[in-house]
């Protein structure tokens, strides 16, 4: 599992986005990666802005599979 977002001093995160532009448009914790035990790869969104994955929304508390050289935009 891979926890994207941004880090505080009581929020630590694997990926920190706030280090790629404008934090305040990142949740704490964003989105979360997870390996299933098919091997398929899946994205939740666990913030209030949209995850993008091949230009697709995202929306908060939803999920979406994650394929082979999948593009995931997050923020603006």
């Amino acid at each position: 599992q891979i926890t994207l977002g941004r880090a505080t001093k009581d929020n630590q995160i694997d990926v920190d986005l706030a280090l790629e532009g404008p934090a305040w448009k990142i949740s704490r914790k964003q989105g979360v990666i997870k390996l299933k035990n098919n091997g398929d790869f899946f994205i939740a969104n666990e913030g209030r802005r949209p995850i993008f994955i091949d230009g697709r929304p995202v929306l908060g508390g939803s999920k979406w599979k994650l394929c082979n050289n999948s593009v995931v935009e997050v923020g603006p």
